[in-house]
């Protein structure tokens, strides 16, 4: 059986108030990306991408607002 997110980039999220969670991307983040997670907008701050392909990056959002 093939994970339907095989191909997909994993990253290690660290919000700014304090929280982290495992996010999978269908591209590499980049710094200055704005990304939605539920009501809130964030901006991407940092990231350090993954070595390999099973390796996982890490980000790390700061929030622009809430809905």
């Amino acid at each position: 059986m093939q994970d339907w997110r095989d191909g997909q980039v994993r990253y290690m999220v660290h919000f700014d108030d304090g929280g982290s969670g495992m996010r999978h991307r269908e591209e590499p983040l980049e710094v200055g990306a704005e990304l939605r997670d539920g009501p809130r907008r964030h901006l991407v701050e940092r990231v350090e991408q993954p070595g390999h392909e099973r390796a996982l990056g890490h980000a790390w959002l700061t929030v622009i607002d809430r809905e």
